[in-house]
């Protein structure tokens, strides 16, 4: 049976993503994606499958690198497969990973939220200082405004001195 290929406008339609996205997904990601004699893309089912797993992934917020590392996984356990069917992974080993997983998780959402924390305690400072300094301007214009009115107790010059 002859497989069936197609083009980057093709694949772009049917995952409903920009073609720019597809070019940079295949350099950023290393994809080996057929090429024809005129150099145009060639995507076949299993490229496709890739690609749908690759948003999946995306869409569960992992980054590029992390992409990469499952995809690199993923071939590897393609080039095992024969010996995995023959030999199943123990139930004790993949509730291991599992839980692997949910550890690290919960310590990258932990991360998050000590990130959060602080920008939120920067944003604070920041905006203490802005009023601070907005307080500063405001006193120092009411001075030289009553200097020029000739109705103030202490000058503005007298008041930048500290006197």
């Amino acid at each position: 049976m002859r497989e069936i290929y197609y083009k980057i406008s093709e694949v772009a339609e049917i995952l409903s993503i920009e073609q720019h996205t597809l070019r940079y997904l295949e350099n950023s990601l290393g994809l080996r994606i057929k090429r024809n004699e005129r150099g145009d893309r060639l995507y076949s089912e299993a490229d496709l499958d890739t690609l749908r797993l690759i948003i999946k992934l995306k869409e569960k917020g992992l980054n590029t690198t992390a992409i990469k590392l499952a995809l690199e996984n993923t071939e590897e356990s393609e080039t095992t497969e024969v010996a995995i069917r023959s030999e199943a992974m123990p139930l004790g080993e993949l509730a291991d990973i599992g839980a692997r997983i949910i550890e690290q998780s919960e310590m990258l959402l932990e991360q998050n939220k000590k990130l959060e924390q602080r920008i939120a305690r920067l944003e604070e400072k920041i905006d203490k200082r802005n009023q601070e300094r907005e307080e500063k301007i405001d006193r120092f214009l009411q001075l030289w405004k009553n200097e020029q009115e000739d109705k103030s107790r202490s000058s503005w010059f007298s008041w930048l001195r500290g006197k």
